[in-house]
């Protein structure tokens, strides 16, 4: 551990006086070293809390030692928030507990650390909600809302996060605490009597308001979405801009709304009573679709006169790079023809025919009318509409723009009055033409939040040259129209130098005495608000950026620019550290830990390829421990809207560093499951016997890496294709056609059931069945790295099934895994047309067998029975589970259910490991298990056989491909 003496001592400190997670290695700091921004500062060490106390302990011994102090969430900040040089805070592994919810007052107690979307579901039951709704709902804690003052899409009605504070307890920057709540007259005299910091700092901000009342009243925008800057206006009744028909409440003097939006500078919050809203009734949308953006914004005071929620806007840049993603190319139905922006007016009510009646009312003012390409309503599931996913998504969508030039943050949270808008959009995009580029839009049209993001390449210093000057050019534009630099996103680094001139003189000597006052040393989040760096200062990626790519990779990255632009494509926004649904990143939810997060991986991989982590090759300890725990599920591919893929990555990183080091032999041996299953088969009364033996469990967990807590899969006496060799096939195939069925080594030579099955239903379907003959797809291989070997029986493959692709015969497989290579690494494994052929042929047999176009009708008898669905994640992942659900949904009365239950936590061998045992039982029992053990009488459905092995293994539960239930219910003939 290579740190400075001042370092060393406050690591042994913090390591002796709390109970906190203390991490001051070289890669910790590193990876809290970036955020969402454009910013990398490595801080001198890293906390995670698990206490209040450890907080105030913290933070006291740092004021002692003389260490700033960085509070963070989840670090999805845009400006630059959450990095610096000091002791970064993290709060969301531990601190993240929902206290009471009082239905009386109507608030409920929270800690910093808890996601909204946590606190959204603790309160649907109850028929509430909070307000604010961030589009990073899924992983933005309340503690990183409360010092950005977050808004969200909803703030025409809900306002922002100042609005929804009661009360906070906060630890000052001595490692003392404090509550600040709301203070009438008589109480807030008796507060500043007193001779503590508390009372210093009432006293304090009463008396500075009162000095510079006019300046604040004259100089803050007289606007909804201002977050720059302290929360003066707070302090002066009827300043402070409030949503309309905002409920009347007595004014008072409440501190905890000075922290509010205060970005860590003057106070570490631990927890806050926050107020909930009766969630409303019902809800919809109605979608715009505009042929210019100037014309969307000029109908945008329209819009706004019936009355809407929010009225949220994305333009065509978004709508096309969300046509490339293969998540969201499905969610473009919102659109029509090819708009250049399209504007959704959300509307709540009070009942279901209101709500028709008042879509109707939009939709009827602008349907057929000139520059209107089309007009839509959802008003059913409208919180859950596409539209709102591909919104979320803006951010991230942008940033996964191929190449240098990326749409970057640092003009793109600008605000004005919404009657004001059209004229303000047309001159910044006067700014960026006369700078040389263009800007994506998308936002909060209703309240004039447009977020533009300008296109430059930060790699030269061209690219950061017109960074500045576009800056200084927008915020003396935001300053003619009365606006904000900072309507949602905050400070930061990089808006926080515009302050002085934004509100002037007198108003920003104020700022810095609040500062004083609360911080007179500068230990909290130094250069943010008060006394900001040139924007273009601290960049992780800049003009000196250079990275070490590999000299040759096996796999193809020439889509992304390249094996280091591949990686560069995260931009730090975090989608991966949701934990509550979908499957990335599945040991992040289990975990909680930065560096097991996609974007902790990338990040680590990044900081490689530049040389920040010194490595040999790509072999560096913190990148493998890492990479360690990454299951290659492929989440990321199509969960990411940037498309970071870790599985792919994570592969070429493995051959990368055992080409030069040398392969395990545990790898070595797993890569080549073809072989160990076809010799276990051949011998398996001796082989199932040798493998349950504690002695061999024991040596294989030596020699091997394989868990002795774990059963090895069984082997099938007589391999699937005896069976076929000797079956007579029904006298319906070869009536439609015939099909390659993959008999894959895991079907062949283990679960044989699901490929007798899977030809039954074939040949049932009217098709002759063919075998593939191949021995192995590469999967395994491909999971361990070995990606020469991979290759080379891709090839091998290729040259089996092209013949058939080329005639249009389809090729199926029961094993996601296996047939989704073929779909997806054929392509990257420089194939040729033959590659790319064959794996635009090859399917699930569930898709096959959905298709209506390929199977019309299929005898299935009735199944009055209830089934779940665990879908295989690289299913969810590359081509969805609806297949799946379509194909099942043939049995006539079967009650299905899907779940939303991530990775099972096996992933092909990675359950089996030593070191993975503990984290793959956990992923099990995160939602899987106890859903299935919940409903014993239902049928568990697992296209996996990974999947159903973990089932077995840690349940004893018989899981079965769903090709099996439709064998099951097949007709006699």
């Amino acid at each position: 551990m290579s740190i400075g003496m001042s370092e060393n001592k406050l690591w042994e400190r913090l390591s002796q006086e709390t109970r906190a997670e203390v991490r001051f290695d070289k890669g910790s700091r590193l990876l809290y070293s970036t955020d969402a921004s454009l910013y990398q500062i490595e801080p001198i060490g890293v906390l995670v809390p698990r206490t209040i106390k450890d907080v105030s302990q913290a933070i006291r011994i740092a004021a002692e030692e003389g260490i700033p102090i960085v509070a963070r969430g989840a670090a999805t900040s845009l400006s630059g928030q959450t990095v610096g040089k000091g002791l970064v805070i993290d709060f969301t592994k531990y601190l993240n507990r929902i206290g009471v919810v009082d239905r009386d007052r109507m608030t409920v107690r929270v800690e910093p650390g808890v996601v909204l979307d946590q606190l959204t579901a603790r309160l649907k039951p109850l028929g509430l909600m909070f307000g604010p709704d961030v589009s990073t709902s899924d992983r933005a804690t309340i503690g990183g809302m409360i010092g950005n003052n977050s808004a969200g899409a909803r703030s025409l009605r809900f306002g922002k996060t100042v609005d929804h504070i009661k009360a906070m307890d906060v630890v000052l920057d001595d490692g003392s605490t404090s509550t600040f709540r709301s203070l009438d007259e008589s109480d807030l005299e008796i507060l500043c009597s007193q001779n503590d910091r508390t009372g210093l700092l009432h006293r304090e901000v009463r008396e500075l308001v009162f000095e510079h009342r006019e300046a604040i009243a004259t100089h803050f925008p007289r606007i909804l979405r201002r977050v720059s800057g302290y929360n003066l206006d707070e302090f002066i009744p009827g300043l402070p801009v409030r949503p309309e028909d905002w409920p009347e409440e007595p004014w008072s003097f409440n501190l905890s709304k000075l922290i509010v939006g205060s970005e860590g500078t003057l106070a570490v919050v631990v927890g806050a009573e926050a107020r909930v809203m009766p969630a409303p009734k019902a809800q919809g949308l109605v979608l715009l679709s505009f042929s210019t953006m100037q014309g969307a914004l000029e109908r945008l005071e329209e819009i706004l006169e019936t009355g809407p929620t929010a009225v949220e806007m994305v333009d065509r840049m978004i709508l096309d790079l969300a046509s490339r993603n293969p998540e969201y190319a499905r969610f473009l139905d919102f659109a029509d023809g090819l708009p250049a922006a399209v504007l959704a007016a959300q509307y709540y009510s009070d009942s279901p025919e209101e709500l028709a009646e008042r879509a109707e009312r939009l939709a009827r003012m602008f349907q057929g009318k000139p520059g209107v390409l089309g007009v839509r309503k959802r008003l059913e599931n409208s919180a859950k509409d596409s539209f709102w996913k591909v919104r979320k998504a803006g951010v991230s969508l942008l940033m996964g723009k191929v190449g240098d030039e990326k749409p970057v943050a640092f003009v793109e949270d600008t605000a004005v009055s919404s009657d004001r808008l059209p004229e303000f959009h047309a001159r910044f995009q006067d700014v960026l033409t006369r700078n040389g580029t263009v800007g994506a839009c998308y936002g909060h049209a209703d309240v004039g939040c447009l977020h533009i993001r300008p296109v430059l390449n930060m790699k030269t210093a061209e690219g950061v040259d017109r960074l500045r000057s576009i800056a200084r050019e927008i915020s003396d534009l935001v300053l003619e129209f009365g606006g904000a630099m900072s309507g949602e996103h905050g400070d930061g680094l990089a808006r926080s130098v515009w302050n002085p001139k934004l509100f002037g003189p007198e108003v920003y000597s104020a700022f810095e005495r609040v500062k004083r006052a609360f911080d007179p040393r500068d230990l909290l989040n130094p250069g943010k608000v008060v006394g900001g760096p040139d924007p273009g200062d601290n960049l992780r990626i800049g003009p000196l950026y250079q990275v070490r790519e590999p000299e040759s990779t096996v796999f193809d990255f020439s889509k992304q620019g390249g094996f280091a632009r591949a990686v560069e494509l995260c931009s730090g926004v975090g989608a991966c550290r949701k934990t509550d649904t979908g499957t990335m990143c599945p040991s992040y939810m289990i975990t909680r830990d930065e560096q097991h997060s996609t974007r902790g991986r990338a990040n680590a991989l990044r900081l490689v390829l530049t040389g920040e982590l010194p490595a040999i090759g790509l072999d560096e300890p913190t990148l493998a421990d890492a990479l360690d725990l990454c299951l290659q599920c492929k989440a990321c591919k199509t969960e990411c809207p940037s498309n970071v893929d870790l599985a792919k990555l994570k592969a070429e990183w493995l051959h990368q560093t055992q080409t030069a080091n040398g392969v395990p032999f545990g790898h070595r041996l797993l890569g080549h499951v073809h072989v160990l299953n076809r010799l276990g088969s051949a011998t398996a009364p001796l082989a199932n016997w040798t493998s349950r033996n504690p002695l061999f469990k024991r040596f294989l967990e030596k020699v091997a890496g394989i868990d002795k807590r774990r059963d090895l899969p069984r082997f099938a006496w007589t391999p699937f294709r005896e069976w076929f060799r000797r079956h007579v096939p029904d006298r319906r195939s070869g009536t439609r056609g015939e099909v390659v069925l993959i008999e894959d080594c895991f079907t062949n030579y283990n679960a044989p059931s699901v490929a007798i099955a899977g030809t039954k239903v074939l040949e049932a379907a009217g098709y002759r069945v063919v075998l593939s003959g191949i021995e192995c797809c590469g999967r395994a291989a491909i999971s361990k790295g070995l990606l020469d070997l991979a290759r080379k029986m891709a090839k091998t493959n290729v040259e089996k099934l092209a013949t058939y692709a080329e005639r249009g015969v389809a090729i199926v497989g029961c094993e996601p895994s296996c047939v989704l290579t073929l779909a997806d690494e054929y392509r990257d494994f420089r194939l040729g047309v033959k590659g790319d052929i064959v794996a635009g042929a090859a399917r699930l047999i569930d898709d096959f067998l959905a298709d209506p176009d390929r199977v019309k009708n299929l005898p299935l008898k009735s199944l009055n029975a209830k089934a779940i669905l665990h879908g295989h994640c690289h299913q969810k992942a590359l081509v969805g589970t609806a297949g799946t659900v379509a194909s099942l949904k043939r049995i006539p009365d079967l009650d299905l259910r899907e779940l939303d239950s991530g990775c099972c936590g096996m992933a092909g061998s990675f359950g089996y490991e030593v070191g993975h045992y503990d984290i793959s039982k956990a992923l099990a029992e995160r939602v899987l298990l106890p859903s299935a053990l919940a409903e014993p009488d239902s049928i568990l459905l697992a296209p996996g056989f990974s999947c159903r092995s973990q089932v077995h293994d840690l349940a004893g539960i018989n899981a079965i491909h769903p090709v099996e239930l439709l064998a099951r219910q097949l007709q006699e003939t």
